[in-house]
C-alpha cells in the first residue's frame, strides 16, 4: 500500500512540474534564456551592440541575460559556475579554462576582435630598462599579462616572483588608471579604451602596440566561447548567435564610423559615463573586428604563455579547444 501511495505522490510530482514548466529540458528544445558574459570594452563590440541592440535576442528567439566583467579570470570563473552559457573572452583565459577542465568548460566556436593590446608607459621610463618599475596587467595570466610576461622573458627582466626586480601586479582596469594618474604606477599592458585613457587623460606613452610584434599584424584579443554542453543541447541557438555575430561584425567593417559611434553610446550606456570622443577614436583605430578564430595565432599564443611559465610544465595540446562546425555553416 506504501508503495502505491509513494509511486502517486512521484506522479503527481512530476505531473505539477510538467504543468509548470519545470520539468527536464528536452534536448533540441530552445532555451528560455541565454547568458551571455562580455567586458564593457572596445574589442568587445559585437557583444556590446549585440545586447544592446537586441539582435542577440531576436535571433535567439531568447531572453539575454547579459554578464559584465572586468578580467578574463572571474569570466572563466563564472563558466566554472555554471552561470555563463556564451562568452566573449581573451584567447588566454579561454586556454586556461580548456587546459584546467580538460576541455570540460568551453570550445572556441569564433573570433571577434586583433589588436587593441597596448603597453603604455609613464613618461621617462625607459622601455629598454625596466629595472626597478611597477607594471600592472588586468589580471594574472589574462591575454595582456600573457604578452608582458612574455616581453619581459624575451628582454632578459625577471618579475619579483622569480627573484627579479620588476613588479607586476594584477588589478581592475579602472584602478590601474588610478594609481597610473598619481604616479604609483610606472606602466601597464591593458586593452582598450583603457589604453588610450592612459595616454590621453593621464600622460602616458605608448610603448608597444602589440600589433607590431605579431605577424602582419594580427594579434587575437577577443574569441567567443561556448559552454560545450550548452552547445550539445542547443546548437540551432548557437547557430542563430553565431548568425548575429557574424552578421554585427560585417556591420562593422562597412561601416565603421557609424559603428564606432553606436559603441560609443552603448559603453556610455553601461558605465554611466561616455568615453570622450577622441579616446574613442583612438581606441577604435587599433582593432580589426573579425570572426575569423585565427586559429595558428591562438595556438602561438599558447605557445608564449608557456614560455612566460603561465601554463604549466608541457606546452598545451589545443586540438579540441575550437568547434567550428557552425561558423563554417554560417560564414562558408
Amino acid at each position: 500500500m506504501h508503495k502505491w501511495i509513494a509511486l502517486l505522490l512521484v506522479v503527481l510530482l512530476l505531473a505539477g512540474c510538467a504543468a509548470r514548466g519545470e520539468g527536464p529540458e528536452q534536448p533540441g528544445a530552445p532555451p528560455g534564456e541565454v547568458r551571455i558574459g562580455f567586458f564593457p570594452n572596445v574589442p568587445h563590440a559585437q557583444a556590446v551592440l549585440g545586447v544592446a541592440g537586441g539582435t542577440f535576442a531576436r535571433q535567439m528567439g531568447a531572453e539575454v541575460r547579459p554578464r559584465l566583467f572586468t578580467s578574463g579570470s572571474a569570466a572563466i570563473q563564472a563558466l566554472f559556475a555554471d552561470e555563463l552559457d556564451l562568452l566573449y573572452v581573451g584567447p588566454a583565459p579561454a586556454i586556461q579554462a580548456y587546459l584546467r577542465s580538460d576541455g570540460a568548460a568551453l570550445r572556441v566556436i569564433a573570433g571577434a576582435a586583433s589588436g587593441g593590446s597596448v603597453f603604455v608607459l609613464r613618461p621617462g621610463v625607459d622601455r629598454h630598462d625596466l629595472r626597478g618599475t611597477r607594471l600592472a596587467t588586468p589580471g594574472i595570466g589574462n591575454s595582456q599579462d600573457a604578452a608582458l610576461r612574455f616581453l619581459l622573458l624575451q628582454e632578459g627582466w625577471r618579475t619579483r616572483e622569480r627573484g627579479g626586480d620588476v613588479t607586476v601586479s594584477p588589478m581592475a582596469p579602472a584602478e590601474v588608471l588610478t594609481l597610473f594618474s598619481r604616479g604609483e604606477l610606472d606602466g601597464a599592458w591593458v586593452a582598450e579604451p583603457w589604453a588610450s585613457r592612459l595616454i590621453l587623460e593621464a600622460g602616458g606613452v605608448l610603448a608597444i602596440d602589440e600589433r607590431d610584434l605579431w605577424p602582419e599584424g594580427r594579434v587575437p584579443t577577443t574569441v567567443v566561447a561556448v559552454h560545450p554542453d550548452f552547445l550539445r543541447r542547443h546548437p540551432e541557438t548557437v547557430r542563430r548567435f553565431l548568425e548575429a555575430h557574424v552578421a554585427i561584425t560585417r556591420e562593422i567593417q562597412a561601416d565603421p564610423e557609424g559603428s564606432r559611434a553606436q559603441v560609443q553610446q552603448a559603453l556610455a550606456d553601461l558605465q554611466g559615463r561616455p568615453l570622450s570622443d577622441e579616446v574613442m577614436e583612438s581606441a577604435w583605430g587599433r582593432i580589426d573586428f573579425t570572426y575569423d578564430p585565427m586559429a595558428d595565432a591562438v595556438d602561438e599564443l599558447a605557445g608564449r604563455a608557456f614560455a612566460a611559465g603561465l601554463l604549466g610544465a608541457r606546452r598545451p595540446d589545443l586540438t579540441s579547444l575550437y568547434d567550428l562546425t557552425l561558423l563554417q555553416e554560417v560564414a562558408p
